[in-house]
């Protein structure tokens, strides 16, 4: 059954943590967990003490994926190996925030979606191959589209969003294409399908799911979200 590993794992190891390390937080995603430590002494004990417990229950740490990792920021000194890991999907590591209301610039820890999801996602839009997609118009072909992307942006944007940038620009391009290969008068010129493109977005900016996130058509102005 789908829900036996996780419900092993919830009495194999949720609970053992809770138990024996009250104090220390930490997320477990099936057989994936981060677990958070105020120092590396008491990362390397709770990782030797993890190890032994999985060992009693049947299971072992992966060797590859089980690594201590120092969340470096402004506020912390000190040069580690490890800084930065990869969770359900997002990639956590040290990154440029600003303070709204001082302008300071500083290092923050922050996640963001991580760069093989976005290249997951690049290589599945080239997939769709939309630019022979020429006898939908473009209202069709964004609410074909819609359906996936709704749900990539709603869960990858949650957290600094301009890191779906890239993906955003690699759509339009793709659009651009499309363009180009439904009308004749577009065809010779990229730069006229481009600039078609912007006035689209300009004109319908709810269009495509993933206009709502600060991307810009290649070529043009690039926006950043906020």
């Amino acid at each position: 059954m789908p829900g036996e590993p996780n419900l092993f794992l919830h009495y194999g190891l949720d609970a053992w943590m809770v138990r024996e390390y009250p104090t220390v937080q930490f997320e477990r995603f099936a057989d994936d967990a981060v677990i958070h430590c105020v120092s590396e002494s008491q990362a390397r004990l709770v990782r030797d003490a993890v190890a032994r417990r999985l060992v009693e229950v049947g299971l072992e740490l992966h060797p590859d994926k089980t690594r201590i990792v120092y969340c470096k920021d402004s506020n912390r000194r000190g040069d580690y190996e490890e800084i930065s890991f990869t969770f359900c999907g997002y990639t956590f590591r040290p990154r440029k925030a600003y303070n709204q209301r001082t302008g300071e610039v500083f290092t923050s820890f922050l996640p963001a979606v991580a760069p093989e999801k976005l290249a997951l996602m690049s290589r599945r839009v080239a997939g769709w191959r939309l630019h022979r997609r020429t006898t939908l118009d473009l209202e069709d072909l964004a609410a074909g589209v819609n359906l996936v992307l709704r749900g990539w942006f709603g869960y990858f944007t949650a957290f600094y969003p301009t890191a779906v940038n890239p993906l955003c620009q690699r759509i339009d391009h793709h659009l651009v294409r499309w363009a180009r290969w439904k009308y004749k008068r577009l065809a010779r010129s990229p730069r006229r399908a481009r600039a078609w493109l912007q006035g689209v977005r300009s004109r319908h900016p709810q269009l495509f799911v993933h206009w709502r996130y600060g991307s810009a058509v290649p070529g043009g102005r690039t926006a950043r979200a906020v």
